[in-house]
């Protein structure tokens, strides 16, 4: 384990000198540029536009050479604020990383919070430093707050060498929010369970979903839409054992997003999707297509929205989606019916119907997409 530890050392050290290799390349740039008499300028992929990646036809994502970029100019009044903001956070990453330490975006935020102004102006500049990087956030050593739960055949290491055991947790083991505290992997699953809620989450532990059919099963949530610890432990899970992974979400706009970004990332993340995405995810349900078949109370079913057709219809035009015949075909399917359903519908049928009867049952016969 000694010697295990000593080799992330040493890979986290060799990667902190080439981030703070990058920072001091932008900010001796800089000074250049008012050496030579010229404003200067911070430049990254515009993280808003879909011309910026694509997706080969097992979904992964590829970064185009010739991309779209954004340019934050110091004699700009538009973004002069924002020049001076993105150096400012700079300043305290390369502070991070020269100290071998970590902070959480909101521990920026506190910093200078009259300065900012709000928690999102933060996130947005880090996530833009980490475009114009091209490293993945977490190399920054700027965590998000965690909030994703993981349990079942699962045992790791964090950076000091402290073992967690995911068996022996009623409630779920705090995801960490950093690949440093998700060493030396080991597990005997059969397969990985994604879920979109906790209280599905929490139904399927207590229900006592990994001692029964699924003896050998890992679960996660990230409690709607994941954070970056979640998605970093799905991909890390699929990079080291290649489980078949299954995503379990409500037949709703929203559950279908949250499948979307564990599968083939987000836009706004497009540069670092490679490190998160797992195209090889199944969706396994509720599918639209299960919802006439399944003796769902009616009262369970819930009518859709404007603002759920605009969503569904944004859909359809994700280049992703273009490519994936089967899953469009369920959301025109949702469309064509204008209805949606959450996970808890089922309990209508039984309380233990998810459980004993619609995972087994998906998972044996196969129905996935």
């Amino acid at each position: 384990m000694e010697s295990f530890l000593g080799c992330y050392n040493e890979k986290n050290y060799a990667d902190r000198e080439e981030t703070l290799k990058k920072v001091e390349m932008v900010c001796l740039e800089v000074v250049l540029s008012i050496a030579r008499g010229e404003f200067p300028k911070l430049r990254f992929c515009n993280r808003a536009s879909w011309d910026n990646v694509s997706f080969s036809e097992n979904g992964a994502v590829n970064l185009p050479e010739v991309k779209k970029m954004v340019q934050i100019r110091l004699d700009s009044k538009r973004s002069i604020k924002t020049f001076a903001f993105m150096m400012k956070v700079l300043s305290i990453i390369y502070r991070l990383l020269q100290e071998n330490k970590y902070c959480t975006k909101r521990d920026i935020y506190y910093q200078y919070p009259g300065l900012f102004g709000s928690q999102s102006v933060v996130d947005n500049l880090i996530d833009n430093i980490a475009c114009m990087l091209e490293v993945p956030r977490w190399k920054l050593h700027v965590l998000a707050t965690c909030k994703g739960l993981v349990a079942g055949n699962l045992q790791f290491y964090d950076e000091y060498g402290h073992h967690i055991d995911c068996n022996k947790t009623k409630m779920g083991v705090q995801i960490p929010a950093h690949e440093k505290d998700m060493l030396y992997m080991h597990s005997g699953a059969r397969f990985v369970l994604i879920v979109e809620k906790d209280a599905t989450f929490q139904k399927l532990l207590t229900d006592n979903l990994c001692e029964n059919f699924f003896a050998k099963i890992i679960i996660i949530t990230g409690k709607g839409f994941p954070d970056i610890g979640t998605r970093l432990l799905v991909h890390k899970l699929w990079e080291t054992f290649h489980l078949p992974t299954f995503a379990l979400m409500d037949a709703d706009p929203h559950g279908i997003a949250i499948m979307l970004v564990y599968k083939y990332g987000s836009k706004a993340q497009a540069f670092e999707n490679h490190h998160l995405a797992v195209p090889a995810i199944k969706w396994l349900g509720i599918l639209p297509t299960d919802i006439p078949r399944l003796a769902i109370e009616e009262n369970t079913i819930i009518q859709q929205t404007e603002e759920d057709l605009q969503n569904l219809l944004g859909m359809l035009n994700r280049p992703y989606i273009l490519i994936n015949r089967k899953i469009s075909e369920q959301i025109e399917t949702m469309i064509q019916r204008g209805v949606k359903a959450e996970l808890q519908c089922l309990d209508s049928i039984h309380p233990s119907y998810l459980t004993n009867i619609y995972l087994p049952g998906k998972i044996q016969s196969q129905d996935w997409i």
